[in-house]
């Protein structure tokens, strides 16, 4: 694959996400995909479809992508700033209806035409802040 088609694999699975098209995901990643996210437990591409289900169903939020980078070996990053509302039970907690925003800088692996492994850093505690979690000060 080229650099060009590298980032429009990536952004068909942003595009994928916002229109809450999980299904196609399927075709957009490898069968033993492997996420790293140090705040959620996801180890395959099921779960990482459930979890981001249950947070557009708690958030109804959208991916905004703020950039997109070619980098070294069929890797893509993105940064992205979520918008939404917390209109559903998130963290334990119940919906307030308060706006939400947080933002997450995240790398694709490519192979093969598809998304074999991403990384995500993203900013989960503001977000836990922002619904009302109590966090240590």
């Amino acid at each position: 694959m080229s650099t060009q088609d590298d980032l429009t694999l990536v952004r068909k699975v942003s595009d994928a996400v916002n229109d809450r098209r999980y299904d196609d995901m399927d075709a957009l990643f490898a069968p033993d995909f492997v996420d790293h996210n140090p705040a959620w437990d996801v180890d395959n591409l099921q779960a990482l479809k459930g979890l981001i289900k249950g947070a557009q169903e708690a958030l109804d939020f959208r991916a905004g992508l703020d950039a997109l980078y070619p980098a070294d070996d069929g890797r893509v990053v993105m940064q992205i700033t979520f918008t939404g509302r917390h209109v559903g039970p998130i963290f334990g907690v119940a919906p307030t209806g308060r706006d939400v925003s947080w933002t997450s800088i995240e790398v694709y692996r490519i192979e093969n035409e598809r998304v074999a492994e991403r990384w995500v850093q993203a900013d989960t505690a503001g977000l836990m802040r922002q619904v009302g979690v109590p966090l240590p000060s």
